[in-house]
């Protein structure tokens, strides 16, 4: 299955933990792109009876909160539940691309380059954090240095994404700073998308 669609651009974009995903979003929002993230998608699956009578038998809970601390406990968890929940997320999202109105469709994906989507886009994007305000983003979300780590250690580096993205902006200044990259980016895409 392939996420390009024709006449459209569609980008794939991956956010470091706490590098500014939902403003991110937003500013390419407002920019006229249409978005999608991959986490909204598997939110809508954790509804579906089926899907929680399956995660009620692996984990004893379908509730988003116990599923994780199962996932990130044990690798082999994490794998079983991205197999199954993997190719739903991928068709939600293919639908609702094909039938998006817009141009440009930007899709956020945490794990994009691990679980190889990076091949089913256009092109791939990824924001790269600040260093300086981890500490500070962490105490304003609860999460402790230990458990960051035990997430991030399901990811690749940022240098291996920003490796392999064919985009990388750096989220280390303002809000703005951040919403002025982004706008013209999406001006840089429809002209691209005139010329064609």
């Amino acid at each position: 299955m392939i996420l390009r669609a024709k006449d459209k651009w569609v980008v794939g974009l991956t956010v470091s933990m706490l590098s500014g995903k939902r403003t991110a979003l937003s500013f390419f929002s407002k920019n006229g792109a249409d978005v999608l993230s991959a986490d909204e998608l598997v939110r809508q699956l954790y509804q579906v009876p089926a899907v929680q009578k399956r995660l009620l038998s692996w984990f004893g809970s379908w509730e988003p909160a116990q599923v994780a601390r199962c996932i990130f406990a044990l690798p082999q968890d994490r794998q079983k539940l991205e197999k199954y929940l993997h190719p739903q997320v991928l068709k939600r999202a293919a639908e609702y691309i094909k039938q998006s109105p817009h141009k440009l469709v930007v899709f956020e994906v945490p794990l994009l380059f691990e679980a190889g989507w990076n091949k089913l886009t256009d092109l791939n994007i990824v924001v790269l954090g600040d260093e300086r305000t981890l500490p500070s983003r962490l105490k304003a979300r609860g999460i402790t240095a230990a458990e960051y780590k035990r997430r991030l250690a399901g990811q690749l580096p940022e240098a291996e994404k920003a490796r392999r993205a064919d985009i990388v902006l750096a989220n280390r200044g303002s809000k703005t700073d951040l919403g002025l990259k982004i706008k013209r980016l999406c001006r840089a895409f429809e002209s691209i998308y005139e010329a064609k």
